[in-house]
């Protein structure tokens, strides 16, 4: 018999690289510089949780054969064959650490978890190079006693998923469940589901892998109810598209991105969690509702909440939504990387929103949406440009020229707009720039690093030019400029909300 290993050398040189300090959550809260979770002070993942390797000479095979399996001590366990109604459990004791190897497994169960994890210290569920596994439950789920099985792989102990296989998913109600940590390191994932598609409590940590994920709730999904510092999500890389009928990817405390390449074809919110941190990475996101959304602890109120913040401080991120491009009920702290944003459409909703204090200090952004709701950054160092462009169509490029007439920025935006935001390290004190979309044209010349301080709803509205509206004499009922909140800052402190004019 021989012995496979296929990825324990891209672990050894994973573990030993020095760019893979990265993998330490310390290092992670270094980069954020915000994180509020506890919970991020371990590793993320082990030399085991790389490791694919098996050897069939020590292994326990096991043909499946339409009956239920019942797996109670530790050990490796390759499994191929078919169990049309039925199930794999593990029941082990509290220190076994298990590894399934799934070679052709197609396992379908009307009623419960295609595999079962009811105890042990941990589960390693690897799929056998080139090998296709399906999981299905095809009616619902019957609860354990007081478990509540609601996933087509559930597990109630730690577990990792990896390999060089493909594992496909379909269930009436969640895909992948862990009651403890999920980790997943490589493999390839087509995962279907009513529910969630991939849930853990403690925390989600994807290093590497293929996933094509279509959920009816969140794709992918971090929560803790007992625990609020538990519940993140962070992603290093891997390929994914996605499909959700609600979040793409929810983490009730922090949100970290470290890389990947993340295209999110629909869904209502995109990237959300208590703090969202992208430090590389290509992520494309479609929302209708906020595609980057930190909710802070008091949900998805519209309120102040120092708790939590949106951090950008690298990778590529090209936003198209009928709700706020970026959304922080606490700080939006840019550093780094290129930001575009298509929208919104209506003025309800701004490309940024934020409660606390918005930041560049550098990174590119472009965004593209309604006047009504539009902020600016309030802090900088570099320039900052917000202007009215009265209502341009879809597909009207934006471009930004020197003195020289230098092009030193282009976008076309996938949506409608009246409002543009533009934010550059190129963008210099003292210099004129031109801003120019269809018939509208501008030249502007930067006195200071925010040039259009104006902010719609969702922020303060200071005196000065460069407003998309003109502001009554003598300021709003309820509030005079520079002190103005709407209801995406901190709320109205009497009167009436004014109305805007559409440019």
């Amino acid at each position: 018999m021989k012995k496979i290993k296929v990825l324990s050398l891209l672990a050894a040189l994973v573990l030993t690289c020095t760019s893979c300090a990265a993998l330490s959550t310390e290092n992670i809260n270094e980069a954020t510089q915000y994180a509020s979770s506890s919970a991020l002070e371990t590793e993320l993942f082990s030399d085991r949780d790389y490791d694919t390797s098996y050897d069939e000479e020590e292994a326990v095979i096991i043909e499946l054969d339409d009956e239920t399996v019942t797996i109670d001590e530790e050990g490796t366990y390759l499994l191929s064959g078919t169990i049309s109604d039925g199930s794999v459990i593990i029941d082990a004791p509290d220190d076994a650490k298990i590894q399934l190897i799934l070679d052709g497994c197609n396992i379908t169960s009307s009623s419960s978890a295609a595999i079962y994890v009811k105890n042990a210290d941990k589960v390693f569920i690897t799929t056998s190079e080139d090998s296709v596994n399906t999981l299905t439950n095809t009616t619902g789920f019957e609860a354990d006693g007081d478990t509540n099985v609601d996933g087509v792989i559930f597990s109630k102990a730690d577990l990792t998923l990896n390999g060089e296989g493909t594992l496909i998913i379909d269930s009436v109600q969640n895909g992948i469940v862990s009651k403890d940590e999920l980790v997943i390191t490589s493999g390839t994932y087509e995962i279907t589901s009513e529910g969630h598609g991939l849930q853990g409590k403690d925390d989600i940590a994807i290093f590497d892998g293929y996933f094509t994920i279509t959920a009816g709730e969140d794709a992918i999904h971090g929560k803790n109810s007992d625990d609020p510092s538990l519940g993140y999500v962070v992603i290093e890389g891997g390929e994914f598209t996605i499909d959700s009928g609600d979040d793409a990817i929810h983490a009730e405390s922090d949100l970290v991105i470290n890389g990947g390449n993340i295209d999110i074809l629909s869904c209502t919110e995109g990237l959300e969690g208590n703090t969202v941190t992208v430090t590389q990475g290509t992520v494309s996101i479609i929302s209708s509702d906020d595609a980057v959304n930190a909710a802070g602890s008091s949900g998805d109120t519209m309120t102040a909440d120092s708790t939590c913040f949106v951090k950008i401080e690298g990778g590529t991120l090209d936003i198209t939504t009928d709700g706020d491009g970026i959304d922080s009920n606490g700080d939006l702290i840019i550093t780094g990387g290129y930001i575009t944003i298509s929208g919104p459409e209506n003025s309800g909703n701004g490309s940024l929103d934020y409660a606390g204090t918005g930041s560049i200090t550098g990174g590119t952004i472009i965004a593209a949406g309604m006047a009504g709701m539009e902020m600016n950054m309030s802090e900088a160092t570099q320039g900052s440009i917000l202007v009215s462009t009265g209502n341009q169509t879809s597909g009207t490029t934006i471009t930004v020229t020197n003195e020289s007439g230098e092009e030193i920025l282009s976008f076309i935006p996938s949506t409608s707009y009246s409002c543009v935001l533009i934010s550059s390290p190129e963008l210099e004190v003292g210099q004129t720039y031109t801003v120019s979309c269809g018939s509208y044209s501008e030249s502007i010349t930067l006195e200071d690093y925010i040039s259009g301080q104006t902010m719609g709803m969702g922020g303060r509205i200071p005196d000065g030019e460069n407003m998309p509206f003109e502001a009554p004499e003598g300021g709003f009922e309820g509030g005079v400029p520079g002190d103005f909140r709407g209801p995406g800052g901190r709320g109205f402190e009497e009167g009436t909300p004014p109305s805007f004019p559409s440019n």
